[in-house]
């Protein structure tokens, strides 16, 4: 017999309910929130969130893997401190890497794939006049993925990504006309990709 939302043996809710616990403590943490260097306990979390432990521990290991959580064992957990040397260090390493990827992406982008680009940057523009960072944040992400997609480089696209969730992504967009530099930017690299200047780019 095929299994139905209501069939008590599926462990939807369960899943559910870690995903539920994971991003609303990933969005805490990235606001600021909770504060780095902050100890986490999971009976504590579980209280709160009024759940059993099980989701509170699946969305902790969830962070630790994201580099925004560190175990100290027995349960507990620690909020990742970032600093200026932190940030600095992984935008030199997505500077190289994405330097990289980028060469590779350009001879492989058609007009399918820079038609997407722009339009994504269509919408970034519109998130940045309406002053929503999460939108634009979210943009940027998927229009970057273009770019890795394209490129075809799956072992640096991993290293990428995990830089991407090693640091809280709305940081930079915090500083004031962030989002208005970030969209000009994004226009000349796309300007670059269409005339399939890869260094420029």
């Amino acid at each position: 017999m095929p299994r139905t939302q209501t069939d008590p043996f599926a462990p939807v809710r369960r899943r559910s309910m870690e995903e539920e616990v994971y991003i609303r403590m990933r969005e805490a943490i990235l606001r600021g929130d909770i504060a780095g260097g902050e100890r986490l306990v999971q009976e504590d979390l579980a209280k709160r969130f009024g759940t059993s432990r099980i989701p509170v521990r699946d969305a902790l290991r969830r962070l630790e893997a994201d580099g925004l959580v560190e175990t100290e064992g027995r349960g507990a957990y620690r909020v990742s401190s970032f600093g200026v040397d932190d940030v600095k260090e992984i935008y030199a390493l997505r500077e190289l890497l994405e330097g990289h990827m980028v060469a590779q992406a350009c001879p492989q982008l058609g007009d399918e794939e820079l038609d997407e680009l722009e339009q994504l940057q269509q919408d970034m523009d519109q998130a940045a006049d309406d002053g929503d960072s999460a939108a634009y944040v979210a943009l940027n992400q998927r229009f970057h993925r273009v770019l890795y997609d394209a490129a075809n480089q799956p072992r640096t696209q991993k290293i990428v990504l995990t830089l991407w969730q090693g640091v809280p992504p709305l940081t930079p967009i915090t500083i004031e006309n962030r989002m208005a530099e970030s969209s000009q930017e994004h226009w000349a690299i796309v300007r670059a990709l269409r005339a399939g200047d890869a260094a420029a780019a």
